[in-house]
This record gives C-alpha cells, structure tokens and sequence, in this order.
C-alpha cells in the first residue's frame, strides 16, 4: 500500500495564448522532494482551452521537470477530438515513478490539431502532484 508524503497544486492565473499549434505550457507545480531513495508521483491536471479556428483536436502532455530534463511522463499523449472556437474541459494524469529520490516538478501542455488561429489555456487550469511512497 503506497503512502502519502506531500504535494504541490497550481492553478493557472491568467489565461496564456496558444499559437496555432505550438506546444504551450500550462499550469506548473513546484519541485517536490521525495522522502526515500525511490518512490512516484501522482499528476493530474484539469485543463480549460478556448480553442482556435480550424482544430481538430488537442494534445495534452505532462511533463517532468519542465525546466531541466522536459520529458514527457511515461510517453503519454493524450489526444482529445474537440470542435473549433469553441471552450472544452479536458483532464490528464500520470503516475511517475523516480528511482533516484530526485526532487520533480510537473507542467502540463497544450497543442492544438489542425489550428488556423489561436486558442487560449483558460486561467483556472489546474495541476497537482502529490508524492508517494514506491
């Protein structure tokens, strides 16, 4: 049975543009040491997109350590068909085991399909991290 030692939660304070189809980063946790030598992390996030003219759908990615390694957790990609100019609600989350006890910090991100203009990551997108044992 895992144990819960600490975590961080971060909402997004204003809203950030996405540029037609570039990859924007969201809502970011603080780093989050574990308490032993080996250990995980659970992620979820909440996000709220206005999308732009033209999407298809939106990619959804977590990443660890978004200023340092950037790697996507576990390769995960979430792909969510959504019409264009238009507010959805989508959710993400990842466990993420670390075998080396190194503190981590999660973002999560946003890519439009198909955009011919700008979407927005709504203020009030959310992330939380929350460490536990291995």
């Amino acid at each position: 049975m895992s144990q819960q030692f600490l975590g961080d939660a971060q909402d997004l304070a204003a809203g950030v543009v996405i540029n037609t189809t570039t990859e924007t980063t969201g809502p970011t946790t603080n780093p989050l040491p574990l308490p032993f030598q080996t250990g995980k992390f659970r992620v979820l996030a909440v996000c709220f997109i206005a999308t732009g003219t033209g999407v298809t759908a939106v990619q959804l990615r977590i990443r660890r350590n978004p200023n340092a390694e950037n790697v996507t957790v576990n390769g995960t990609v979430s792909n969510v068909i959504t019409p264009a100019s238009t507010v959805v609600q989508v959710n993400i989350g990842v466990v993420d085991p670390i075998s080396d006890g190194r503190p981590c910090s999660y973002a999560v991100t946003v890519t439009q399909v198909g955009a011919t203009g700008n979407g927005t990551f709504l203020a009030g997108s959310h992330i939380e991290a929350v460490a536990m044992s291995g």
